[in-house]
């Protein structure tokens, strides 16, 4: 009888050992609330490692503790000290599920519409090279808070926990926060090529460009609007290169004239009529200048027709459907920039562009 008391004693404590002591864990793990009072604690007091334990698995998997410090850590900067000393937290509320939960927090924090002078001091200073100067701003700025109390404002943030097996942790979602920031950079690469080939008058490259960055992103308005704009721009191309065909350029003449210096310079002279049945504020010619092989070496643009406030003269005048535009008797277009190379006569030129009167 003895013995079977002891067997089952025995068996009790062996049972207990194994069972009982995950049960003791159990209770024993802290709670959503704990583990996220825990994290916050820890990031307020620059303490990335002890904050980076509380971190879910997920996370870890996207950024390592070394990034993560990288990241978090301020290191010889006393404003940014400063500013996480003024942070504080409240926890509201923690609702648990049997695997995740929500909390909603309350966090106060600097008040940087306020501060906004102060930091652009700061970030002016960032122009310069010089980083010595640039600490003593930030240590100037340091020493004004250390006897000032910084202006604070406050609002609540969602955070999300989950159950692992050791127990809870913060859900930050890296991986989503990684894919838009590589997705932000993408757009601001796509912007900045889309800008330069706008710039370069290659407007269709910069339309595909710009549908680019809506595939990304649909509702950035930049792009829906300079697609637009650019739209426009083409269909406007396209009017003026249709209306091209009715501006005619004829007796271009090309030689060195002689001046009142009794100089001998190259020049050119044309005449330019409107066949078409729309006014002209703007007419651009550009003559090419070939040497002996026929080969283009320069060339010059000139605005015969410009009317505009800044200009004088004749070529202020619109060209009016069926006018003739010419210089007058003895004018000629100088080309001073043409290089010794260029033989005399051997131009060619075309419009290159024209604008409508409104």
């Amino acid at each position: 009888m003895t013995k079977q008391i002891l067997g089952i004693l025995i068996f009790s404590i062996i049972m207990f050992s194994t069972t009982g002591c995950d049960m003791i864990d159990k209770y024993t793990q802290p709670d959503a609330k704990e583990v996220l009072n825990k994290y916050l604690d820890a990031s307020l007091k620059n303490k990335s490692k002890e904050a980076y334990k509380y971190i879910s698995s997920e996370d870890k998997a996207i950024k390592s503790l070394s990034m993560y410090k990288n990241d978090t850590y301020k290191k010889d900067n006393p404003f940014a000290e400063i500013m996480l000393k003024s942070i504080s937290f409240k926890i509201l509320n923690v609702k648990e599920t049997t695997n995740t939960a929500d909390a909603t927090v309350n966090i106060t924090m600097p008040d940087m519409s306020i501060l906004f002078k102060d930091f652009m001091g700061v970030a002016l200073s960032s122009a310069f090279t010089d980083k010595k100067n640039q600490s003593k701003l930030q240590e100037k700025i340091a020493k004004k808070y250390e006897t000032e109390a910084l202006p604070t404002t406050s609002k609540e943030e969602e955070f999300h926990l989950v159950k692992e097996k050791d127990g809870w942790k913060v859900f930050l979602d890296w991986k989503t926060k990684e894919i838009e920031k590589k997705k932000a950079e993408k757009i601001s690469l796509l912007l900045s090529e889309a800008k330069l080939l706008k710039k370069a008058k290659k407007l269709s490259s910069a339309v595909s460009k710009y549908e680019e960055v809506l595939a990304l992103n649909g509702e950035m308005v930049e792009a829906k609007e300079v697609i637009k704009e650019i739209n426009d721009e083409m269909q406007k191309i396209k009017e003026k290169q249709k209306y091209l065909n009715n501006v005619k350029l004829y007796d271009l003449k090309a030689k060195m004239y002689s001046t009142y210096l009794n100089d001998k310079i190259p020049g050119v002279e044309f005449k330019i009529k409107n066949n078409g049945n729309r006014i002209l504020k703007e007419v651009e010619v550009t003559v090419y200048f070939k040497n002996i092989k026929g080969t283009i070496i320069s060339e010059e643009k000139y605005h015969p027709v410009f009317v505009s406030e800044y200009s004088y003269g004749r070529n202020n005048k619109p060209l009016k459907p069926n006018y003739i535009w010419q210089q007058e008797k003895g004018h000629f277009y100088k080309a001073d920039s043409i290089p010794a190379e260029w033989k005399t006569g051997s131009v060619s030129a075309n419009i290159t562009n024209i604008e409508f009167m409104d």
